[in-house]
């Protein structure tokens, strides 16, 4: 059953349990090894400590999200750390699944029932980093310091520092080695939990050996119990630790100690209140940790009360198909905007399912319909503007898995569908969970575990020790006087945009844009006062730049919201808060901003999930219309998506496509469209961004012609190589990128298509005479340097200063013939600098030739003949001009 729409398929990945520690990151990185075409993909979520080491070193290392692929394309799977086919979450659909080979790698030996595979290497170690790394030394394979340090993370972590009483003498073997190999034992002290010491290990060791797991009312509550002679201090570590390693959802620990037994409860289930029942002991706590010191009671006793209060307490947990509506309303892919419209206003809903057949297709909101209807797309299909990407779920589903859809994802209902038929059943709404919430019958704790079961990828943190490691002191300097005008004017301030994304891409990016909540205009005089700097405003836009004497810019903007009038037109903008500044934007990576002043300054502001889509490299839209209302973004996403190696998303990419077929960037100004292909190609990516230009059919909108024939295209791939030349040679200055590849994406039209094509694109004076001039001339100049004969440098000299430098660098292009490229070093070397002709206009008077048009002739046949080697002082000079233009001649 496909459960999000939004997917990439890898036919061989590599998996772990569901809820990943070091163990198991380690343990993926080190399969990586040995299976270098597969994908790292977590099957469910990640350990706090983990995800806190992957966020410190940004990511390190490629591992995906299960909700980015199709699990059903899996070929070959490879499991480590875990053997038990009810660990593996999505994954376990597809055992014994025809196609579908399994390889597993792990260290627990006891496990009931084991994941059917046809490769299986199980040892008794203390980590199945320690499994892995025996591996990968017997095939000689090595790692680098990182990937040696994040193994000596997993074995710390899953032997307590070597302490635990399942550490192996090769677990001490593999540590010593992977320190040879680079890995750096400090980083267990920053980011492995608190070590136990000696006793708290020899208790955890009791209860594990005495651990037992019964199912109650369909939930699988672990007790364990131990004996100690002596007080053992903060055993509640020891038995989080167990949670944690035996991935139990819940867990009731029973210690005695002389007359006393003590109660640790933990749990992971919205099913057990652990509070509820330790109440009944005289503790207490909360709903997912709780204690109590029972007194005057056996072991057995707590035992058998525990048990007893358990199957009263326990309630089934909440499934998706006991809060979901059905029948649900549909609307076809077929219907109208228009249509659709009519049915949300007949129910009085907000969203409804986009269906084929009964087959949910998508999402469609009032607030997309309803801007549809205002850009005149009523009789158009609802296919065409629906919500592609989006969660499902099953009836059998428990509902805090569809938490994180409706309250991260921002979704606004979830369609319930048939496992098996894919079938509409049902939905759940945002309303539905608050009133599941609000009855009770779920704990507040059991809502935030379902929230944050997911790995969430957009934290909410303060980001000023990245500011300040990543800015040189003179922009965090400008920052903290920007806080202090801010402060006084009584304003919120923001830092947005490009700098923001940039800053977490660690990528310099010393452009600094500022949103204010409040008149950005007034700000920016302030601001410029204090910094003596210069101040120009756009009052239409309400935005303003702030001019610095060493030539900084500051760029500030009202917190404002657009809306267009028609498709392509330019905004109407109207003052307004941040967020509506942030959701006006292109895309969900350049909707981030940094608040900078008030309460928690520095704090980072992501309400369209941009920092996620950061991590997973994609690009994407922030709402159905983006190309609608601006068809520029098609090359602003295209230029982005190259520029940072990210991919456009799916839903992103589907409506760019539909905004193609309807042929709606023709309705862009050709000034618009000839600045967005500018900054594409003076991008440092700009022969990525014309394949992708050419792929989407994007360059049709200069001229249908354009780049059509594969020659044409090879012409433009050799543009490197003629920059790579220039770059060796003595080139005389630096070419202006967005000029050569304009000259050669124009060059293969002629006459009326040329002249289309630069009308099109209304390119500015000069620089659309020095391009009919070098499309003119460089089929010319190949002409005339191929010719089979010797060539004066004189000829040479005349055909290469008849282009301009990039016009040269094209024709090494589009030629791609050596002796051309002797000719124009010949040229840049020797020619290109060759001294002037000594003689000037008066000199020719006082030899007695009258002013005209002679004089070029005079002047073009000194300063060939120099070239050519015939004159080399002032007096040959003369003694040609009496020779040819005197004397009767």
């Amino acid at each position: 059953m496909r459960r999000f729409s939004d997917e990439l398929v890898f036919m061989q990945i590599i998996t772990t349990h569901l809820s990943a520690d070091f163990d198991c990151l380690a343990s993926m990185v080190a399969a990586g090894k040995l299976y270098p075409q597969a994908t790292m993909v977590f099957s469910g979520s990640i350990e706090p400590c983990a995800q806190k080491y992957l966020k410190h070193f940004n990511f390190p290392f490629a591992f995906h999200n299960v909700k980015e692929i199709d699990v059903d394309k899996v070929e070959l799977l490879v499991v480590v750390d875990t053997q038990d086919p009810g660990r593996i979450g999505p994954f376990q659909a597809i055992l014994g699944k025809p196609g579908v080979e399994v390889h597993v790698y792990d260290h627990h030996l006891d496990v009931s029932q084991k994941i059917p595979a046809q490769k299986s290497v199980v040892k008794k170690r203390g980590s199945a980093a320690t499994v892995l790394f025996e591996i990968l030394r017997e095939q000689g394979k090595k790692l680098s310091g990182e990937e040696s340090s994040l193994l000596l993370l997993g074995i710390f972590q899953d032997t307590h520092s070597l302490a635990s009483t399942s550490t192996t003498p090769e677990d001490f073997e593999a540590v010593a080695q992977l320190m040879r190999q680079g890995g750096d034992l400090s980083l267990v002290a920053d980011f492995v939990q608190p070590r136990l010491n000696s006793e708290q290990v020899a208790v955890m060791n009791d209860l594990i050996r005495n651990l037992e797991v019964l199912n109650i009312a369909g939930v699988d509550v672990a007790l364990a119990s131990a004996t100690v002679d002596n007080y053992v201090g903060e055993l509640s570590v020891a038995v989080s630790k167990i949670l944690e390693m035996e991935n139990l959802a819940v867990l009731f620990a029973l210690i005695r100690l002389d007359s006393r037994v003590y109660l640790i409860a933990r749990s992971r289930s919205e099913s057990v209140d652990v509070c509820r029942v330790v109440r009944e002991f005289g503790g207490g706590g909360h709903s997912v940790a709780a204690s109590a010191c029972v007194k005057e009671f056996s072991l057995v006793q707590v035992r058998e009360k525990l048990i007893a209060l358990l199957e009263d307490v326990v309630k089934p947990p909440t499934t998706v198909g006991e809060i979901m509506h059905a029948p649900a309303i549909s609307v076809a892919m077929d219907d109208t905007v228009q249509s659709v419209e009519k049915t949300l206003t007949r129910y009085n809903l907000n969203t409804l399912p986009v269906v084929s057949g009964k087959r949910v297709e998508g999402l469609i909101t009032r607030q997309i319909v309803e801007k549809a209807i205002h850009h005149k797309m009523g009789k158009e299909p609802v296919r065409e503007i629906m919500i592609l990407e989006f969660s499902v779920a099953a009836p059998d589903f428990l509902f805090n898995k569809i938490v994180p859809a409706i309250i991260e994802d921002k979704q606004k209902i979830v369609p319930v569908v048939d496992p098996e038929t894919e079938e509409l059943q049902g939905i759940v709404s945002r309303g539905d969970l608050l009133r599941l919430f609000h009855s009770g019958l779920v704990s507040g704790s059991d809502w935030d575990r379902g929230l944050l079961g997911k790995n969430r990828s957009v934290p909410v943190k303060n980001i000023k020790s990245l500011i300040r490691e990543r800015f040189p002191k003179r922009i965090v300097g400008f920052l903290g006087q920007m806080i202090e005008v801010a402060d006084r004017m009584g304003v919120s301030i923001y830092a947005v945009g490009g700098f923001v994304r940039d800053l977490l891409l660690r990528r310099e990016n010393l452009d600094v844009d500022v949103v204010v909540e409040g008149d950005g205009i007034l700000f920016a005089n302030a601001l410029g006062k204090l910094l003596g700097g210069k101040v120009r405003s756009h009052a239409k836009f309400r935005t303003s730049v702030v001019i610095l004497e060493d030539g900084l810019k500051i760029d500030v903007a009202t917190a404002r919201l657009e809306y267009y009038s028609k498709p392509a037109a330019l905004p109407t903008v109207v003052m307004s808060s941040i967020k509506s500044d942030l959701f006006r934007r292109d895309f969900t990576v350049n909707s981030m901003a940094v608040k900078l002043n008030g309460k928690n300054p520095y704090t980072l502001v992501d309400y369209f999930n941009g920092q996620r889509d950061l991590k997973e490299k994609r690009i994407r839209v922030l709402h159905n219309l983006s190309f609608v209302e601006d068809p520029s973004r098609a090359f602003r996403a295209v230029r982005f998506e190259q520029r940072f190696g990210f991919v456009l998303g799916k839903q992103t990419e589907a409506f760019m496509k539909q905004a193609i077929n309807k042929r709606l960037m023709d309705k862009l100004s050709g000034t618009r469209l000839f600045n967005e292909l500018r900054l594409l190609l003076d991008d440092g990516a700009a022969m990525k961004c014309l394949r992708r230009l050419r792929e989407l059919d994007l360059l049709t909108f200069i001229h249908p012609e354009v780049a059509k024939r594969p020659k044409d295209f090879e012409a433009l791939e050799r543009i490197g190589e003629a920059l790579s030349w220039a770059g060796i040679s003595p080139f005389p200055k630096q070419p202006d990128l967005p000029y050569l590849y304009l000259l050669g994406l124009l060059f293969p039209l002629q006459g009326k298509e040329l002249d289309s094509a630069v009308h099109r694109l209304q390119i500015p004076g000069k620089m659309s005479k020095n391009l009919g001039s070098d499309l003119r001339c460089c089929g010319e100049a190949k002409r005339r340097l191929s010719e089979n004969r010797q060539k004066e440098p004189s000829e040479v000299n005349e055909i290469f200063s008849s282009l301009t430098p990039e016009g040269i660098l094209f024709l090494l292009a589009e030629a791609d013939d050596a002796e051309i490229k002797k000719y124009a070093l010949l040229y840049f070397s020797q020619y290109y600098s060759c001294e002037p002709v000594v003689l000037n206009g008066e000199d020719l008077i006082h030899l007695g030739l009258e002013p005209g048009p002679v004089f070029s002739r005079v002047f073009k046949r000194l300063r060939d003949d120099r070239l050519n080697g015939k004159i080399k002082t002032r007096q040959d000079e003369v003694t040609a001009v009496k020779n040819l233009f005197l004397d009767g001649n």
